[in-house]
This record gives structure tokens, C-alpha cells and sequence, in this order.
């Protein structure tokens, strides 16, 4: 049997594909991790946070303070704002924080409520509240 007939990879092509494999899986692993974490908080914590600042919204609404001072409260004593668990995909824990102040006209002057899932190291839900708006996002931990 000739040599010059044979077909196949030599040891040193094979070599080179498993060289770039790696460097593409290098590459593309850390990206998806990132992903993977942002839709975790986009899913989960993301609407729960919402829910909290529409408490927190309706709260000052219906409450107007009959003083001229604003009232500053936490969260955490609103129905929509304590902390939860899912167990649909593993354990999920997740933990609500923030303030809100309430103007005596019943707008909200300012106010933030953050939530974070356990586990999830790179991102964080967060809606910011203010004259009358509402804002609500993905953001990476800083």
C-alpha cells in the first residue's frame, strides 16, 4: 500500500481543530453563563420587583400624607415585597430591598426596590420610582 494513497487527517490537523475547539468553547462558555444568569433575573426576579414598586406606587396613592413632610418607608412592609422562593427549576432565592418616599400629594418623589436571585453573581433587578414613573430594569452588580 502506497503512502501517498492513504486518506485521513495527520496527527498534527487533528491537533489544530481540537486547538481551535477549544478556543472557541473558551470563548463562547463565559458568554453563555452571562446569559443564562440575565434571563434567570429577567424571568423571575424582574416581575416580582415590578410588583413591589406598583405597591409601593398604589401605597402612596391611596395613603396621601396629611403632612407637609414626605414619609420615607421600606419595602419591605408591602404585600408584593417579601422575599420568595421558586423551586420550579432548582431553589431560587430571592431578596427584595429598597426605600420609596411619599410626597403629601401622593406622588412618589423617589424611591428604588432591588431584587437579587441566590446564585446569580452578575446581575440584579432593580426599578427606579419617580415623579410619577415608574422604571424597571436588568443591571449588572456593581
Amino acid at each position: 500500500m502506497n503512502s501517498s494513497n492513504s486518506k485521513g487527517f495527520t496527527l498534527i490537523e487533528l491537533i489544530i481543530v481540537i486547538a481551535i475547539i477549544a478556543i472557541l468553547s473558551a470563548i463562547v462558555i463565559p458568554i453563555y453563563q452571562r446569559y443564562q444568569q440575565k434571563s434567570k433575573i429577567a424571568s423571575f426576579a424582574l416581575p416580582f420587583v415590578r410588583a413591589c414598586a406598583g405597591d409601593a406606587l398604589t401605597f402612596c396613592m391611596s395613603n396621601r400624607v396629611s403632612e407637609v413632610s414626605n414619609v420615607t418607608m421600606n419595602v419591605t412592609s408591602l404585600p408584593n415585597c417579601k422575599n420568595a422562593t421558586a423551586t420550579s427549576s432548582g431553589s431560587l432565592n430571592m431578596t427584595i430591598t429598597g426605600t420609596f418616599t411619599c410626597e403629601a400629594s401622593g406622588h412618589i418623589s423617589n424611591g428604588t426596590v432591588t431584587g437579587e436571585l441566590e446564585g446569580v453573581s452578575l446581575y440584579k433587578a432593580q426599578c427606579t420610582l419617580n415623579q410619577k414613573s415608574i422604571h424597571c430594569q436588568v443591571l449588572p452588580k456593581s
